[in-house]
Parts: structure tokens; C-alpha cells; sequence
């Protein structure tokens, strides 16, 4: 009879043995997948979190006359670690249909003109994510927004424009270009300027547009600003290092700051999280090592004589091992079945305990995936194996002769 159909016999005749490690491999099983789980979705969250967070070197110019070109904004989107980049421009234009809103009676020509700004991306460095703009009506420019603009409600109100129609505009040189409004924004602060103010000062003639049709109206004029965002916040300083090369032939001409605030706020308590989560693991893989090594060592003093008498048979000491194995493990895959369901319900509780104890503002999804699985059969694996050598060993270790010369006594 084969070591696996006696491991097969031994657990049916041993209905309490069997019941008692099926619920301790159960309970154990359940801890370390539980902390698997919180692990994987710590791992995933600060992965989320590092994307998140907007860690960036905010690049800009020290001279309004020596801009950042193209070429070096080129260089920069280039750069390993660089996830994205938010140019910004500034200048002014005629408007060749429409009027700018003014209360000035000044005849000056910048009382005849609107202020326009371009970005990649609008809802990141600019007014509205200071909040001190907010769009009412449409949507963002963004980096897939082509000739498009976000106009302020005064202004569209006072030119009977809405989102949809279409705004040219007009250069000193005789440059020409239109673009769509895409959105309506509003400050609340418009009525608190003076009367005097001229058209190109005054926040109602604010108008937004994304970077192609920038160019087309001021070209290779440049940008006085450059936003780069950073794949790994951790990475910051190496990124800034990058961009100072970049720059090297002038080093006076742009100024370079980090601005990582929002990474660093939960970087402590998710660290601190993780640290917690593989103390848990550890402490659980030695725990359930050792219960289980207890456990297995107390059934093997009462099988000392079975032991004795398939060595008087004949059998070698590794099919007695090969078949405790399979014994062991048999109760093990099965109890993976139950730790699943135990797991997960563990996980999510600890998952509570341990948010509610930190002051970070982010949440952990924990779900059960095919590769939390993976692991516990791994680690159990482990676990068991080391359990039963152990527990094995004194018969392993004992010479046959004198184990039937016992059996005989």
C-alpha cells in the first residue's frame, strides 16, 4: 500500500486528530492571510498614493525675457522618473470677435485686451486649484484638449458666448487664432475691483487655453512656467538633479522647488502600517510553526509503535516521512478552502483597527486575489514541512533496530 492511501487511512480513522489540525491549520491559515491581504493592498495603495499625490518639481523662470523653450521642455519630458508636465505661458491678445469686459473709459491699448494663460492641464497649478477660480459650467483644460478655452461667465455673458462657440483671437503681430469654449468659470471676487482697472488686468478677461493654440498665436515664445510631476515621489531629489543638468549653460535662469507636501502627510502612517502588517505576518508564521510542532510532536510519541512496525516490514523512514507529510498536508489544502472565507472577514477588521489608529486620509481595499492565495499556500507549505520534521525527527534520528528492540520490550 502506498505512503498516500495510508496517510488517506490514517485520517479517516483518526476522526478527532484530524478535526483538531483541521481547525487550528484553519485558524492559523486565516491570520496569515488576512495579513497578506492587508499587506497587498498597503503595497497597492502607497503604489496609488505615489501617483497621486502630485510630487513635483515646479521649474520657473527668474527673467520674463529668457523663457523656458521647447527644446528644453523636450529634454525634460525625456527625463527617466518624469510622469507628466504642466507648461505655463502667459500674454495678451485682441479679441477680432468680441469686446473685453471693462469699466476703464481709458483709451490705452491694454484697455482693449484680454489676458490669456496656457496649460496641459488647468485643474493643476493654476488658479482653480488654489480655489480661487471655480468652474461653473463644462470642464478643464486638459492634456488632450485641442484648441479649446475656459472663459470667465462675465465675460461670456457680456459677449452672449456659451460653451460651444467659438472665440479668435488676435496678436500685435497680426497672428491669428480660434478656439472653443470648453468651460465657464467664476471667482466671486470680480465686483471688488476698481473701475479704473484696465481690460487686460481685470480677472473677468482671464481666459484659458491649452498649449497648441498658445503656439499658434505666440510662436517658440515659451513658458515661464514648467510643472513636472514625478513617477516616484521618493525619487524627487534625483528628478531635480536631472533638471538642474538640463539648465546647466544657465544656471541663473530658472529657480527649482519640490513640492512633495501631500506624499510626505501619508507616507508616515502607511509605513508605519506596513511595519505593523509584517510584524503581524512574522509573528503568526512563528506562532502557527510552533503550535502546529507541538501538536504534531504529541501524536507522534503514540505512533512510535506503527513507526517500528512498517520499519519491521520492510518500509524505509521516508515513505513514514512521505506519509505524515501527506497527511499533514491533505488537512492543510483543505483548510485553505475555510481560511478564505475566515480571512477575509479578519482582514477587513484588522483593516479598521489599524486605519483608525493613524491619521492618514486614505482607505485600503482589501479583496481576496488568486495571488493572496498563492502565498498562503506557500507560507503554509512552509509551515507545515517544518512542523513535521521536526516533530518526525526523533524517529528519523533513531536507529530501526533499537526502535524495534523497544517495541519488543
Amino acid at each position: 500500500m502506498n505512503f498516500y492511501q495510508l496517510a488517506l487511512r490514517y485520517l479517516t480513522r483518526k476522526k478527532s486528530k484530524t478535526l483538531l489540525l483541521f481547525f487550528v491549520l484553519v485558524f492559523i491559515g486565516s491570520m496569515v492571510l488576512s495579513t497578506i491581504m492587508i499587506m497587498r493592498a498597503t503595497e497597492d495603495s502607497k503604489s496609488l498614493i505615489q501617483e497621486k499625490t502630485n510630487a513635483k518639481v515646479v521649474v520657473e523662470i527668474k527673467n520674463s525675457k529668457s523663457r523656458i523653450s521647447n527644446e528644453e521642455v523636450e529634454q525634460i519630458s525625456l527625463l527617466e522618473g518624469v510622469s507628466s508636465i504642466n507648461r505655463q505661458s502667459i500674454s495678451s491678445v485682441f479679441l477680432s470677435n468680441g469686446i473685453p469686459f471693462t469699466m476703464s473709459e481709458s483709451t490705452e491699448t491694454d484697455n482693449l485686451k484680454v489676458t490669456v494663460f496656457s496649460y496641459d492641464d488647468l485643474e493643476n497649478d493654476s488658479a482653480f486649484f488654489e480655489q480661487r477660480y471655480r468652474i461653473i459650467a463644462g470642464n478643464y483644460i486638459d492634456p488632450d484638449t485641442q484648441n479649446g478655452v475656459v472663459v470667465n461667465s462675465l465675460f461670456a455673458e457680456l459677449n452672449e458666448l456659451n460653451i460651444g462657440n467659438t472665440i479668435e483671437f488676435k496678436t500685435e503681430n497680426g497672428i491669428t487664432a480660434s478656439a472653443e469654449i470648453v468651460g465657464l468659470f467664476f471667482s466671486g471676487g470680480e465686483r471688488k475691483q476698481s473701475d479704473t482697472t484696465l481690460a487686460v488686468n481685470r480677472m473677468e478677461n482671464n481666459i484659458f487655453m491649452d498649449n497648441n493654440t498658445f503656439s499658434q498665436l505666440f510662436e517658440k515664445y515659451g513658458y515661464y512656467e514648467v510643472a513636472v510631476y514625478a513617477k516616484n515621489p521618493e525619487e524627487l531629489e534625483a528628478l531635480k538633479t536631472n533638471l538642474t543638468s538640463i539648465f546647466s549653460e544657465s544656471p541663473d535662469k530658472v529657480s527649482m522647488t519640490t513640492s512633495d507636501t501631500l506624499f510626505q502627510q501619508t507616507k508616515a502612517p502607511l509605513e508605519q502600517i506596513i511595519r505593523i502588517v509584517n510584524l503581524m505576518l512574522i509573528l503568526t508564521v512563528i506562532t502557527g510553526t510552533v503550535v502546529i510542532t507541538i501538536l504534531l510532536c504529541m501524536w507522534m510519541r503514540t505512533r512510535k509503535k506503527e513507526a517500528a512496525i512498517f520499519i519491521s516490514i520492510g518500509k524505509t523512514k521516508l515513505s513514514i516521512l512521505l506519509q505524515v507529510l501527506s497527511e499533514a498536508f491533505g488537512v492543510f489544502i483543505i483548510s485553505v478552502v475555510g481560511a478564505c472565507g475566515i480571512g477575509t472577514v479578519i482582514a477587513k477588521i484588522l483593516k479598521n483597527l489599524l486605519l483608525n489608529s493613524q491619521t492618514a486620509n486614505f482607505t485600503l481595499e482589501v479583496a481576496l486575489e488568486f495571488s493572496d492565495i498563492i502565498s498562503l499556500l506557500c507560507i503554509g507549505s512552509v509551515i507545515v514541512i517544518i512542523a513535521v520534521i521536526f516533530s518526525m525527527f526523533p524517529i528519523l534520528r533513531a536507529n530501526p533496530k533499537d526502535t524495534l528492540s523497544r517495541m519488543e520490550g
